[in-house]
């Protein structure tokens, strides 16, 4: 029997109190061991995952700007629901965000950060099996970070890196409806040779089919859950009469 897979799926090496319990609090959040709708308060996440209440705030006030969470006063800390229609939207957005990402990473990576890439193109060749979700979703946060450093381009990264983190929390939610979960991986290799050989439109190219593959997944989930009467479509707004 393979050892259950324990590490953190986010390991962030910093000595700052606030970062390693956004750290926490987000991966528990993704794979719902905090779970969607529950309610807590701010002493109560500080206690589970032992920072002290002020870090616990501060993370929790990033996790809000992201959406994972929703802070009401003298209410508490509710974990958000999965936005089934919205994840629609975070792909389209992330389309675009990554477009530039990706380009600019081709072109700007210096010869250490393109190494670094290589060593990850290695590390996501060796994922053989589909039950290594955990060791692919490691190594895509370090693919969304490594990307953001090399593009030079900080404002663009932070977005990418709040979308990334919505599009893992659908992905682990519904990983036994993973069509194929290796081609996603290929992707990201192609992807990541593109970026190692300065070629932004192949980067580019990658980048689009890897998205293309993600929406064509979460329409099929949505449309199985629409079926099944587990979400609703809200309807669209109509404009109002003059």
């Amino acid at each position: 029997m393979t050892a259950r897979d324990t590490r953190p799926l986010f390991d962030r090496k910093t000595d700052s109190l606030a970062e390693k319990a956004y750290g926490v609090l987000e991966e528990m959040i993704v794979v719902g061991d905090l779970a969607p709708g529950t309610r807590w308060t701010e002493t109560a996440l500080s206690q589970k995952i032992r920072v002290g209440r002020t870090p616990t705030r501060a993370a929790l006030l990033r996790l809000a700007f992201q959406k994972l969470v929703r802070i009401a006063p003298r209410e508490g800390v509710f974990i958000s629901q999965i936005d089934y229609q919205g994840q629609l939207k975070i792909i389209q957005a992330r389309r675009e965000i990554e477009h530039l990402i990706v380009s600019q990473a081709a072109q700007w990576a210096n010869d250490s950060e393109r190494a670094a890439f290589r060593k990850l193109a290695d590390d996501f060749v060796a994922i053989k099996r589909e039950d290594q979700l955990r060791a692919y979703m490691r190594l895509h946060f370090v693919l969304t970070s490594q990307l953001g450093e090399a593009s030079r381009n900080g404002y663009a990264a932070e977005f990418y890196v709040m979308l990334q983190t919505l599009a893992r929390r659908f992905i682990y939610f519904h990983r036994n409806r993973f069509p194929d979960f290796l081609k996603v991986r290929d992707f990201h290799i192609e992807q990541i040779a593109a970026v190692v050989e300065g070629d932004p439109q192949r980067a580019q190219i990658a980048a689009q089919a890897r998205n293309d593959y993600a929406e064509t997944f979460a329409r099929n989930i949505l449309m199985d859950l629409i079926v099944s009467s587990e979400v609703t479509v809200a309807p669209a707004r109509q404009k109002p009469h003059r």
